[in-house]
């Protein structure tokens, strides 16, 4: 086992800075010390003074006001790295107790339990195909019988199936106060999702919905947008989201928290489409 996860499975300290670290990265920046202590079940005492620690080593600062806190760069990449020597550990122990991860596919062609396939990515879906295809990105073992267009288990995955960046567009609406659908740019909209061309449609709320239905488009994620959207870029989409304003922030920090969690590395931008 690493130095580093040593440290932090076995210094009780250690991982409670960790558990600190990732309870303010979920509420920031509106954090109080007593919530943190009841989940915890750590006095308040004793989280104060952690906080004091952490500021000290350079991973949480303080706002303006009071309650304000929020993770340096420098704790986004300590989190980083313990949740990925958390993941390593677990992989480990997996693999002692010859716990065996079934990978999902959808079968293009008849397959036989214990036969060797290909596998190709397509539209973040994985797809077996015949083992010597050209087309072949990795290789697996199928762990059951499949019928062409069912879907399968399959295990010992030997290199690696090939997923290009897919990216998320925000598109900032005026929220119901500031005029709601009336207030936006339809033809900005429309461009934006021209020059875009996703793959997916996101809505978030009743101005969103009202927009996509005057342009004559339609949803494909209505529910947990951020997360959707995420899992969707992760596998090579790019998703289209309408937003209104005050949410935008929201879905951003949902984001970027994904992106920490899973270190990962998901694209967004964020266009205005109110009327000006």
């Amino acid at each position: 086992m690493p130095k580093q996860q040593n440290l932090l499975l076995r210094d009780k300290g250690e991982f409670t800075k960790f558990q600190i670290l990732l309870e303010v990265m979920r509420n920031q920046p509106h954090i109080k010390q007593k919530d943190i202590s009841e989940k915890l079940g750590i006095t308040i005492q004793a989280i104060s003074k952690y906080f004091k620690k952490l500021a000290k080593e350079g991973l949480l600062e303080a706002g303006s006001e009071r309650a304000d806190y929020r993770l340096t760069p420098k704790a986004i990449i300590k989190l980083r790295e313990d949740m990925r020597n958390l993941e390593d550990y677990l992989n480990e122990v997996k693999h002692d107790l010859k716990i065996e991860h079934a990978w999902p596919a959808i079968a293009t062609q008849p397959v036989k339990a214990g036969q060797e396939v290909g596998l190709i990515m397509k539209e973040g879906v994985m797809y077996t195909v015949p083992k010597d295809s050209p087309l072949t990105q990795a290789i697996g073992i199928a762990l059951v019988d499949a019928k062409s267009g069912e879907d399968l288990g399959l295990k010992d995955l030997r290199g690696k199936v090939k997923v290009k960046q897919g990216k998320i567009l925000i598109v900032k609406l005026p929220s119901i106060r500031k005029g709601g659908s009336k207030a936006t740019d339809l033809n900005k909209v429309k461009a934006f999702h021209d020059e875009f061309k996703p793959d997916r449609i996101g809505v978030m709320g009743a101005v969103g919905r009202a927009v996509l239905g005057k342009l004559e488009l339609k949803a494909d994620l209505e529910f947990g947008i951020s997360r959707a959207a995420a899992i969707a870029a992760s596998r090579g989409l790019n998703v289209f989201v309408l937003v209104v304003g005050r949410m935008v922030n929201r879905m951003i920090q949902e984001i970027d928290q994904i992106n920490m969690k899973t270190a990962g590395n998901i694209l967004y931008e964020v266009k205005d489409a109110q009327i000006t």
